[in-house]
């Protein structure tokens, strides 16, 4: 009896192998996409999701939508991609400082939402720049009253969008924020 292979063995085997390794590769390939597409759906949906409750923990806490308002010597307007709030300033332990104002505003650059806030030296909350969302596809601002002294209640509509290869992925949420604090 001989050892060893014979060369139909030989095919038999490395056909096996070849069509084998082929499922591999298209399993890495297949769960590669997925894993792009689920991404892609993240940071949709994510930012879309921050970009909302900032909104919400600015919005509910707010005495005024303002017309317009200066922040560092750049005037923000409210309008139907802008959002200007006069939001009440609070101290460390929780307490309304009466003579202070913060200001916030929410506004589109591109494919980009911001949320920037301008607080008062009394107040604990902090004054900077921040990007909510990078994948902004639309968004929109709608108002109770034409008037925005008198707006009490805002209805935020927020659309977001990845491409992943050949496919879009989107996320929307829209929601009706009521002020709290109004003070007209």
């Amino acid at each position: 009896m001989k050892q060893g292979f014979t060369l139909i063995e030989a095919v038999v085997v490395m056909s096996v192998s070849v069509v084998v390794l082929m499922a591999l590769v298209n399993l890495f390939f297949v769960f590669n996409s997925m894993y792009g597409y689920q991404q892609a759906f993240i940071a949709t949906a994510g930012s879309s999701g921050a970009a909302l409750n900032a909104l919400e923990a600015a919005v509910l806490p707010a005495d005024r939508v303002l017309a317009s308002h200066a922040f560092s010597g750049t005037s923000y307007a409210s309008g139907s991609t802008t959002l200007v709030l006069s939001l009440p300033a609070f101290n460390g332990s929780g307490a309304i400082v009466e003579s202070a104002k913060d200001y916030v505003v929410f506004y589109a650059s591109s494919t980009e939402f911001y949320r920037l806030v301008l607080a008062d030296a009394q107040s604990v909350r902090v004054s900077g720049l921040t990007r909510l969302s990078g994948t902004l596809d639309a968004v929109s601002f709608t108002y109770d009253d034409a008037d925005f002294s008198q707006v009490t209640n805002v209805i935020a509509d927020i659309q977001t969008r990845a491409q992943y290869k050949e496919q879009t992925v989107q996320s929307r949420v829209r929601e009706q924020l009521y002020l709290r604090n109004f003070s007209p």
